[in-house]
């Protein structure tokens, strides 16, 4: 109630409020999406931006022979999940993408999910997409044991400084806030980047500010 109550007036004093996350839009919680006052919505890790109705007002898809070539050299390693959202859907099962009729569409986010004892993988996917890709592809992690891969341009740093470029904000007039190493790009963007006190040690070092924990 807090949290709704502080960006309720915030919304009322005339400010922007948008919601920035590595979800697809239909994974956001319903509690947040019936806010009236959100407008727009930066989804899949900055890869899509729509609006209220969903119409898609910036989209930065990874291209699809990269796309699939990234899930063919994934199967080489490892029996791990992999979740693919494309077409503004989530697939989440290995079959599904190995009939790869479906992807008629560029992909706009892979998310693939370890346990512990395969974590190390992480590092040998990275190490790959450097050596292939070089920086046209990026691979955040949201949380321990995952890794999320877009387009370069597939970044909420990238996406909220397009965004205030449509909206005629100055990027210097934004405050954002985040804790994860997909939130790194948005805090620097903005005029003001605030971090949680729980946040990784490198979000914290890319911020202005460090406020409380978001368990508080």
């Amino acid at each position: 109630p807090a949290n709704r109550e502080a960006l309720t007036s915030a919304a009322k004093a005339g400010i922007e409020v948008v919601i920035a996350t590595g979800r697809s839009l239909a994974a956001v919680a319903p509690q947040v999406l019936e806010l009236p006052f959100l407008h727009y919505f930066i989804t899949c890790n900055g890869s899509i931006t729509t609006d209220r109705e969903g119409h898609i007002l910036r989209a930065a898809p990874l291209p699809l022979d990269t796309t699939l070539e990234i899930l063919e050299h994934l199967t080489t390693m490892g029996d791990f999940a992999v979740q693919l959202y494309a077409d503004q859907k989530m697939y989440l099962s290995r079959t599904d993408w190995e009939h790869r009729d479906f992807i008629h569409l560029p992909a706009f986010h892979l998310k693939t999910l370890f346990s512990s004892e395969e974590s190390i993988v992480d590092a040998e996917i990275k190490v790959w997409l450097a050596q292939r890709y070089g920086d046209r592809v990026r691979a955040v992690s949201t949380m321990e044991c995952n890794l999320e891969l877009t387009d370069r341009e597939g970044s909420k740093g990238a996406a909220l400084a397009a965004l205030c470029q449509m909206l005629n904000i100055p990027t210097a007039q934004v405050m954002a806030l985040g804790d994860a190493d997909n939130d790194i790009g948005m805090l620097q963007t903005a005029g003001i980047g605030v971090a949680m006190s729980n946040a990784i040690p490198e979000v914290q070092a890319a911020a202005d500010w460090i406020t409380l924990s978001n368990e508080e």
